[in-house]
């Protein structure tokens, strides 16, 4: 049976951290895959004198156009929600009811999402979002949370953990995440931990508030 994937992203390249193996993998098979991105990315490049800026905005949209392309998609299949980087947490009706359009148009029966738990707040406030919305999820974590704010992890003891094997996929990830060459010099350590041959993803236990 084919699948209606859909792949929520908080911020460009995000789609390609989480699952650019997963993608492959389901375009393979035949699945109709979707890539909703919930924002403008205005402030994420090492470089200081781009953030905030249009010309980062207009970068990073090129970059995902691109990225997607060597994941088996086309800018059609990319949905720019267009909210402000960094502000997911002041836009939480809005956004909500983006995602909810968005599923119900495509009539997604897959999701991808952030974690709650995430440690970077657009993408722990989309989890929360998520899991409020009725359809089979995949969720996954980019962002680590540091120091004592690890404990927020201590939840995900009591959700399922799966790894799928992207060994054969992973050069074409890794292909994906060289065109978001606006980021380069500032994901080294998270490259490290998402480019190997498994992409790990978490199913909530339900019984988790």
């Amino acid at each position: 049976m084919k699948l209606k994937v859909l792949v929520i992203a908080p911020h460009p390249d995000d789609e390609t951290l989480c699952c650019g193996g997963s993608i492959i993998r389901h375009v393979t098979r035949g699945d109709e895959v979707h890539v909703i991105v919930v924002t403008d990315g205005r402030y994420g490049a090492p470089k200081e004198e781009l953030r905030g800026s249009k010309e980062l905005v207009e970068m990073r949209m090129r970059e995902l156009h691109r990225a997607v392309r060597r994941l088996g998609l086309t800018p059609n299949d990319v949905t720019f929600l267009g909210f402000e980087d960094a502000h997911v947490k002041y836009r939480v009706k809005e956004v909500t009811d983006a995602l909810r359009d968005v599923v119900r148009d495509l009539n997604a029966s897959l999701l991808y999402s952030p974690l709650p738990y995430d440690g970077h707040p657009d993408h722990s406030t989309v989890g929360k979002i998520v899991t409020g919305i009725n359809v089979m999820t995949r969720f996954y974590l980019i962002w680590i949370p540091i120091g004592t704010r690890k404990v927020g992890l201590l939840p995900l003891r009591r959700w399922k953990r799966v790894k799928v094997n992207i060994e054969e996929y992973r050069e074409k990830k890794v292909e994906a995440l060289n065109e978001y060459r606006s980021q380069l010099g500032g994901l080294t350590r998270i490259l490290e931990r998402l480019t190997g041959k498994y992409e790990t993803f978490y199913l909530r236990d339900t019984s988790t508030p």
